[in-house]
């Protein structure tokens, strides 16, 4: 995925990769755990399963295609391609969520904030994908599990 992330942002004209379009030094997980980075895990999945329809396409050119969309036509809508997108995100940000929080010991809690965070609040909250991936840290899966 580091490959195919790094080719996206150095080439696609996706209207979320605008802003952040340049070469590629390094990828960092702040990059993949934005909601600018649905996008580019939506043209991810769709290369990885050229089976599944990309029924979001009929709608939009890809390079007109926001977060926001995506998230919608997955959680409301039920798109299969939209939804592994919308999963893989929340798998992501829960893995670095957790990873924060080994850092810095938030015994008051995290606070999750962001447009695509609030798009993505009722499924945050009713799926345990975020969960078992911002607790997933090994020996120290209960110390994350208290905040």
């Amino acid at each position: 995925m580091v490959v195919f992330a790094r080719e996206f942002i150095e080439t696609s004209q996706n209207v979320e990769n605008l802003r952040a379009k340049a070469k590629v030094g390094r990828m960092s997980v702040e990059r993949m755990g934005a909601g600018p980075a649905i996008p580019m895990i939506y043209a991810f999945m769709k290369k990885k399963n050229p089976e599944m329809e990309a029924v979001l396409e009929k709608e939009k050119k890809f390079d007109d295609i926001v977060s926001k969309d995506i998230i919608i036509k997955g959680i409301r809508d039920k798109d299969p391609l939209c939804m592994k997108v919308v999963e893989k995100f929340v798998e992501i940000f829960g893995v670095e969520a957790g990873n924060s929080a080994l850092k810095s010991m938030p015994n008051g809690g995290i606070y999750l904030i962001g447009g695509a965070t609030n798009g993505i609040r009722d499924h945050l909250l009713s799926k345990d994908t975020f969960w078992k991936a911002f607790t997933n840290k090994g020996r120290l899966s209960d110390v994350v599990a208290s905040f």
